[in-house]
Order: C-alpha cells, then sequence, then structure tokens
C-alpha cells in the first residue's frame, strides 16, 4: 500500500499541460548515435535530476537538479587559483591537489572555470529550451527514419522535470519523431499518464523487488515503481525493462528470481519486448574519484562471465528476451 505523500497529493491537483519550445529545463548531455537507449540509431537528452540516490550509480553529476560545478580531480595540479578566484570563499583543498567546494557557499559564479588552465573545474548541466533541443535532435532524423530510431529522453530522473520532459516528447511526436522514456516510475500516475500519451516506449527500471532493500539501495520505497510499472502494461505500451545486477545488493539468485517473475506477470498483461540486464563494471569508480567522492564498490569487483550467464537465465527460462548492457 503506497503511503499517502506529495505523489499521491499531486493526483488531487490539476496538472498544468500547457507546455511549448519555450519550456525550460537543464540537460546534462546530448548523446547522438545512441544505440543502446531504444529501438534503433538514437539520440539521448540527459536531463539533470534525480528523484533517488542510487548508491550504485554511474552518472553521479546528473543527481542534482541545478547546474553545478565539480573538480576533476585527475587534471588539478593544487595551484590554487580557482580558490583565490572564487568570491565566495567557496573551494579549500582538503588534500594536496584535491579542490573542495563548499555547495553552500558557491553562488555559480563559474570564476573557478574561468581561472583554471587546466580544465579541472567543470560545469555539469546547461538550462536549455525545448525547442533547442529538439531543433538539435531533428538533425539527425534521416538516421532515425533508416533505423527505426528517434528521441530518448533520460536523466537523472526525467520525470522529475516533467514539463521539460513533456515538451520534448510532445514536440518529438509533433515533429514525427518516435520517442523513448527513460524511467524508474517514481512519479504519480497523472504525471506519467500524461508523459505516456506522446510517448512510443518506455525503457524501464527495477531496482530491487524487496521493499526495504529497494529504499536502502536508492532511498526510496518501491511501491510506487512496481504499481506503475503494472499500469503501464495495462496500457498496452511496450516496455523494455532494465535490471541493474549490482554486487551483493541485487545479484542474488532469489532477488532476480522476483525480479524475472514479476516481469513475466507484465509480459502476460502488456507487451514486455525485452529486458536489458545491467551487470556493475567497476569504471564508475574513476568517475568518482574524479570528483573527489568515496564510491562504495572496490575496483575489483566484476561480473565474469558464468555469473552473467546464471542472470540471463533466470530470464530467459520464463521466456523473456535478454540482453546484456542495454
Amino acid at each position: 500500500m503506497i503511503k499517502e505523500n506529495e505523489l499521491k497529493n499531486e493526483e488531487l491537483e490539476k496538472l498544468d499541460l500547457n507546455v511549448s519550445d519555450d519550456t525550460l529545463g537543464v540537460i546534462t548531455n546530448i548523446q547522438l548515435f545512441s544505440t543502446s537507449d531504444g529501438p534503433g540509431i538514437r539520440t539521448t537528452v540527459f536531463l539533470k535530476g534525480c528523484i533517488m540516490n542510487c548508491k550504485w550509480c554511474h552518472n553521479p553529476e546528473g543527481i542534482s537538479q541545478y547546474p553545478e560545478i565539480l573538480p576533476n580531480v585527475s587534471n588539478c595540479t593544487g595551484c590554487g587559483k580557482c580558490a583565490d578566484a572564487c568570491p565566495a570563499g567557496a573551494i579549500s583543498f582538503i588534500e594536496e591537489r584535491r579542490p573542495h567546494i563548499d555547495k553552500n557557499l558557491c553562488i555559480m559564479c563559474e570564476s573557478c572555470v574561468d581561472a583554471c588552465e587546466f580544465n579541472a573545474m567543470t560545469l555539469w548541466g546547461a538550462f536549455a529550451r525545448a525547442g533547442d533541443v529538439l531543433d538539435s535532435v531533428e538533425k539527425d532524423e534521416m538516421f532515425y527514419a533508416r533505423s527505426g530510431g528517434g528521441l530518448t529522453v533520460s536523466g537523472g530522473e526525467p520525470t522529475k522535470r516533467f514539463a521539460f520532459t513533456l515538451a520534448l516528447l510532445k514536440g518529438a511526436k509533433e515533429r514525427g519523431m518516435d520517442t523513448a522514456l527513460d524511467t524508474c516510475g517514481y512519479v504519480s500516475w497523472q504525471k506519467l499518464d500524461a508523459l505516456l500519451e506522446w510517448t512510443d516506449i518506455v525503457l524501464y527500471d527495477i531496482k530491487h523487488m524487496n521493499p526495504e532493500a529497494h529504499k536502502d539501495f536508492t532511498g526510496r520505497d518501491n511501491a510506487l515503481c512496481l504499481e506503475n510499472a503494472k499500469k503501464i502494461a495495462e496500457k498496452g505500451i511496450p516496455m523494455r525493462i532494465r535490471v541493474p545486477v549490482i554486487p551483493g545488493r541485487t545479484d542474488t539468485v532469489k532477488a532476480l528470481k522476483e525480479t524475472a517473475e514479476f516481469v513475466k506477470k507484465l509480459d502476460e498483461t502488456g507487451k514486455i519486448i525485452g529486458v536489458d540486464l545491467l551487470p556493475y563494471h567497476p569504471y564508475a569508480g574513476a568517475k568518482y574519484r574524479v570528483f573527489g567522492y568515496d564510491y562504495p564498490f572496490p575496483d575489483a569487483e566484476e561480473f565474469t562471465d558464468e555469473d552473467v550467464m546464471s542472470f540471463i537465465e533466470q530470464f530467459t527460462e520464463r521466456g523473456l528476451d535478454v540482453t546484456v548492457g542495454g
């Protein structure tokens, strides 16, 4: 049973669906020629901001919903010019060649970015108009037409920026493009249903079936996510299910079996066109170290081919089509 919260309260209010090319959002990247974010060749627009805080997140720069400056520790020489240039006194060096930015003090003036000669200060996230983003995406329209691809809106978590995501999906459909929404489903059904009106395929994350484990690993309960997955299936919208396989978190036979059984039930109701298993790899640790963050998984911890085959079998035994890595 979903507890009464801000997501449920949204359903008592009428949504403002009046979006346009001028609707603003914050993006971190527009990735061209993507082949792992839906069918065909696609352009994936990554929005900034996430409702969850997964311990294994491979894109920490996408968690905060606003632009932010993150240090590239590997490029830093420790010269201190960034700290000297900062008018708010937000930058200090906690260790040699390891700048720390106090986000409570940072005023996002970008003085440190301009002062650094070695690209050790990087601005992540930029405000953008939906129309400008769609103009950029539309330039590769011939590749979409030939391959069956289109626009994928990803994150972060795109439903966190509902209006901007709606403007992108609606605008893309009006321009004749195929659309995909990559989401964890932690959003009110009212909002999700409005987005689905302009969505051809959903890439749906199912992180863990156990509510307590899900909350421990992501900071959120999974009841709403699972309920929304069922509703999408009932609407008959095609879905690809994405399952992160994380050492000591989701890689047990019990966890994967429960997920596979849930997906099989969705398939019996709706249109599950495949499952993407996303095995943990240690490369994200390098990104965390670049930003000066601690990463909770050891670099050496990586699945063997035998491990991956055992994961795949949990789904293929139930008649589900599986890919590894998206």
